[in-house]
């Protein structure tokens, strides 16, 4: 079974909280972009959010086959709302993607889903993505668990515990545009795509 967990819940500045992640790219809401094009690709979908998102995101995605994973930590970095999804998830594999991501590319996920062992995270321009990524669901949780234990919040800090494959972006057959283009009404590029250089 695979499994999509769409990070929807990030602080942000106040004036972009929810309000940043209901956005519309393209005449509709980003999160709502984003839950519709990776649900073409699993058998579920989980929206992490803080329980303040939750009823604009749920308005936001009316008509949606998902769930919520609510994150009551309320610190809202990428590192606890993955282990937040993480222990919801039903798939061994699961796909991680930002709401800051709303060209998010289904070919790419496909081609990181059949590369996934540990993890998979596709690589282009010299950057890392591991929010447009495929991960085993127990290795990422317990690389989540361990990584907040030392209490690290960095992404790097996970990926250096799954040992990912890295993909190239040219080397998938199907993808369209830029997959990692984002919107700055939601977020700067680097908290939006957890972009890593490397």
């Amino acid at each position: 079974m695979r499994s999509a967990l769409v990070l929807a819940g990030g602080r942000g500045r106040p004036t972009r909280d929810a309000s940043g992640r209901v956005a519309d790219v393209d005449g509709e809401p980003a999160v709502r972009r984003v839950v519709r094009r990776v649900g073409k690709t699993v058998d579920e979908v989980v929206v992490t959010c803080r329980d303040a998102q939750r009823d604009r995101i749920a308005e936001a995605l009316d008509g949606l086959d998902y769930r919520f994973a609510v994150d009551r930590t309320a610190r809202g970095e990428p590192v606890g709302r993955m282990r937040t999804g993480f222990r919801m998830v039903s798939g061994s594999a699961v796909a991680v993607v930002a709401c800051g991501l709303p060209r998010v590319d289904p070919a790419l996920l496909e081609g990181l889903f059949d590369a996934c062992d540990g993890a998979a995270v596709p690589r282009a321009d010299g950057r890392l993505y591991p929010l447009h990524a495929v991960y085993d669901r127990r290795n990422a949780r317990a690389a989540c668990d361990r990584t907040l234990a030392v209490g690290s919040r960095r992404l790097y800090d996970v990926l250096s515990r799954v040992d990912p494959v890295t993909v190239p972006v040219g080397a998938v057959d199907g993808v369209a545009d830029d997959p990692f283009a984002t919107d700055d009404r939601i977020e700067d590029l680097t908290t939006a795509t957890g972009a890593i250089t490397g």
